[in-house]
């Protein structure tokens, strides 16, 4: 902190000087000047917090000087010293920002209470100062996010829609009281690996650069409207326009070749319908998400589409697979799998149009064909996480110019299919030989306990897991089957050895006699010992 001591006469400077403890009040610097006019060029180049000027002085006298603060730099703080106890002096003094107004000789302590307090004036003041340019920043900071929000919920079709249209008429510049909207929407699929590498693979970034360039031209230069990001979509921005509709098809393109300009990325867009009002901007935003999402990804150089002009697809479902994927796992035959992956691209091909909403059913289809085939051969187990896996996401391959490569994609999509096929059937192998080795298990063991929960606990596995593998395996529960071969030895013991029938029961895993017999009259139609008897 800097303070300025103006006086033509030098020892009153000292006295100044001396009789306060400026680096108590965290004074740096403590500058001099004789005059007024060698006093400006110092506040002009330092620009003190507090300013002690002797009301007379040569070339400009203190109230001129006073004056000249007061209208350049009214933040510095004035304490006025003067030999003249004059009241219209001191009237001025105050009226040009003054502090105190201490007569000579000074007093010491009068000097330092005015000195303390012009100092934590200006402290005080300067926080404020700063807190409030560091609002301004944030606010500013903000405003781009509170505005996306804002439009983004008037793109919705919902009933935020309109209050948010209210909002925006009472606070956007700019944003029409009434009149029509339309929109387009770009799509940044499929996104440019080497275009997002330059943004650090955060597609955030990515889409606040591409709104940037965008209101450079809208907002800026054609005041016709408004870009921002969709709230419920990724890797889409909003075009909103206001003014101009009869130019919106050369002004998305201008958009286009802007963004490919400065950011070296091909965006792709969709045109909406012309909307009465802006309440209804989410209808206009759907027709434009629809046509952008039925553009043909085999056709290269569109990159426009009008609401309305664009084809359907024929393309086929991923569904088509299900069966001979299922025969392939069924048979253990990985090829007749790939011959149908070959086939359904043949189909893909002779559609002639691909559309991102083919994908993302695709996607959508993948993931529900591969959960009803691992639900039909490895039964869902919540402690066995690998029964829980689904298939990657599908690996669709682009050109740099956005097209959909069809070669490229089915060697992925092989690759991709084989090694899930592979997975499930090593999965499989094991599971039957668990299921194996369990029925050993079970023959050589039919007089301990054998219950589903023992079992499953012996060979780490879950109840459930242990049931459901065990009936696809074998086509009986487990108990039916453990009952069954314990009957059979019980019926060979009776009739091929002397053993009591207490003691036949105990050897088949029964504590209770009467249990065991009355099991046994179950199977064979006749109690222990008249089977015994019969033979």
């Amino acid at each position: 902190m800097n303070i300025l001591i103006v006086d033509d006469e030098t020892h009153a400077r000292e006295a100044v000087k001396l009789l306060v403890e400026w680096k108590e009040l965290g004074v740096d610097l403590i500058l001099e000047a004789d005059n007024g006019e060698a006093a400006k060029l110092l506040v002009a180049e330092h620009m003190p917090a507090l300013v002690l000027t002797d009301v007379h002085m040569p070339i400009t006298n203190g109230l001129r000087f006073m004056e000249w603060l007061s209208d350049h730099y009214p933040q510095t703080k004035i304490i006025a010293i003067s030999g003249y106890n004059d009241f219209d002096y001191v009237r001025k003094t105050m009226k040009y920002g003054g502090i105190d107004y201490i007569l000579k000789p000074i007093d010491p302590d009068q000097l330092m209470e005015a000195s303390r307090r012009a100092i934590g004036s200006w402290c005080q003041e300067t926080k404020e100062r700063q807190r409030q340019v560091e609002s301004g920043i944030a606010m500013n900071q903000y405003k781009p996010v509170y505005w996306s929000h804002l439009f983004g919920k008037l793109a919705s079709v919902s009933n935020e829609s309109e209050p948010a249209a209210a909002q925006l008429r009472s606070e956007f510049q700019g944003f029409p009281q009434q009149g029509a909207f339309q929109t387009a929407v770009f799509s940044l699929f499929p996104v440019q690996e080497k275009l997002l590498k330059r943004f650090r693979g955060d597609k955030e970034l990515l889409e606040f650069a591409i709104i940037n360039v965008f209101n450079d031209l809208m907002r800026s230069e054609w005041q016709c409207g408004y870009a921002f990001r969709s709230p419920n979509a990724a890797d889409e921005v909003i075009a909103l326009f206001w003014e101009g509709h009869d130019f919106i098809a050369d002004r998305t393109a201008r958009l286009l070749e802007a963004v490919r300009m400065t950011l070296k990325a091909d965006l792709y867009a969709g045109i909406g319908r012309l909307v009465p009002e802006a309440e209804q901007t989410g209808l206009s935003v759907q027709s434009a998400r629809q046509t952008l999402q039925r553009r043909n990804l085999l056709a290269a150089g569109v990159r426009i589409s009008h609401a309305g002009t664009v084809q359907p697809s024929n393309a086929p479902h991923l569904t088509d697979l299900e069966e001979p994927l299922r025969l392939a796992l069924r048979i253990r035959n990985p090829a007749e799998a790939t011959a149908a992956l070959t086939e359904w691209f043949g189909k893909v091909r002779r559609s002639g149009i691909v559309t991102p909403g083919d994908l993302a059913l695709w996607e959508r289809q993948s993931e529900m064909v591969s959960t009803r085939l691992l639900k039909e051969f490895l039964p869902e187990d919540a402690e066995d996480e690998q029964a829980k896996s689904r298939t990657a996401p599908l690996p669709f391959r682009f050109a740099e110019d956005g097209r959909l490569l069809l070669d490229e994609t089915e060697k992925e999509f092989r690759l991709l299919l084989l090694d899930w096929m592979e997975s499930l059937l090593k999965r499989v192998r094991q599971d039957r030989s668990i299921i194996a080795e369990m029925i050993s298990y079970i023959d050589g063991h039919l007089e301990e306990d054998l219950s589903l929960q023992t079992l499953a606990s012996r060979f780490f596995l879950s109840r459930e897991h242990v049931s459901r593998r065990f009936r696809q395996e074998t086509g009986q529960t487990l108990s039916d089957y453990v009952e069954k071969l314990r009957m059979d030895k019980a019926g060979r013991l009776l009739l091929g050895s002397s053993l009591k029938i207490a003691e036949i029961s105990s050897q088949v895993g029964y504590s209770d006699e009467k249990y065991f017999s009355k099991v046994f009259k179950k199977h064979s139609g006749c109690s222990p010992g008249q089977y015994r008897k019969e033979d």
